[in-house]
């Protein structure tokens, strides 16, 4: 293997290491989204439709048909398994909408802890963080906030939440990092 395919074959590697943490970084946000399973549903049927079109370039060089089957078959996997992210980045980074506040239903604010390792017995735990459950337009939804919210809230009480209207029209709550 020549020098440039090592170089070429690390570069790939990294860029690949650099999408899945951009991936784990961006599932804060898919949580915020509403309908967030559709946008990533499209992303994946996009992911698709471009793996299948990339596949089919690309395998026109192979010239066996179990390599050509495997080009096809990594093409489309590795298209619908990254594109749900550049659907959830574009909608939120694109997005020219301004932020509005919207009212929603308190149900319960819940503190949980999450600890990469779990927690020991008898260890002192500190919270990580706040589920929000409120509804919205008739239905429920929780999402993970850093901080506890400013004012003291009963079930049933009506507040604001700031929701911006993403560029493919999926709007998510603003979050509070």
């Amino acid at each position: 293997m020549r020098w440039t395919q090592k170089i070429l074959l690390f570069a790939l590697g990294l860029a690949l290491l650099a999408l899945v943490i951009v991936y784990v970084m961006e599932f804060y946000y898919f949580n915020r989204t509403f309908g967030v399973g559709r946008l990533l549903g499209y992303g994946a049927l996009t992911g698709v439709a471009i793996g299948a079109v990339l596949g089919w370039r690309l395998s026109r060089v192979v010239e066996d048909t179990v390599e050509r089957i495997q080009v096809y078959v990594f093409c489309i996997v590795l298209a619908a398994i990254f594109t749900p992210l550049l659907a959830g980045l574009s909608n939120r980074l694109l997005s020219t909408h301004p932020v509005t506040k919207e009212n929603v239903t308190f149900i319960e604010e819940k503190p949980y802890v999450s600890e990469r390792f779990g927690v020991l017995k008898g260890e002192n735990v500190k919270t990580t963080g706040y589920y929000l459950f409120f509804e919205r337009q008739g239905k429920v939804y929780r999402i993970d906030n850093l901080h506890k919210m400013d004012t003291v809230l009963q079930r049933g009480d009506t507040f604001q939440i700031p929701v911006r209207k993403g560029f493919w029209g999926f709007s998510w709550v603003v979050g509070d990092r």
